[in-house]
């Protein structure tokens, strides 16, 4: 998973946290798909998404994770 390889990397080879975003439609297999968009629209937005929650359990469990002040503050000291 690009994602895990992505955090990984900034945590252990460039030794700082990371910021991981995903949109919350990302986690919802059963949203209305919207007519009239393009395959690359069709496929970017709903390949997989019945597999995000799962994905995204993982992520939480291989990593620690701060909220982003909790973060700073640890940063800026």
């Amino acid at each position: 998973m690009l994602s895990r390889w992505a955090l990984r990397r900034v945590n252990r080879i460039d030794r700082e946290p990371a910021i991981f975003y995903f949109h919350p439609w990302e986690i919802d297999p059963e949203q209305p798909r919207v007519p009239g968009t393009s395959l690359k629209t069709r496929f970017r937005h709903y390949v997989n998404l019945d597999k995000t929650e799962a994905r995204l359990d993982r992520l939480l469990g291989d990593f620690r994770w701060g909220r982003v002040d909790e973060v700073y503050e640890l940063r800026a000291a």
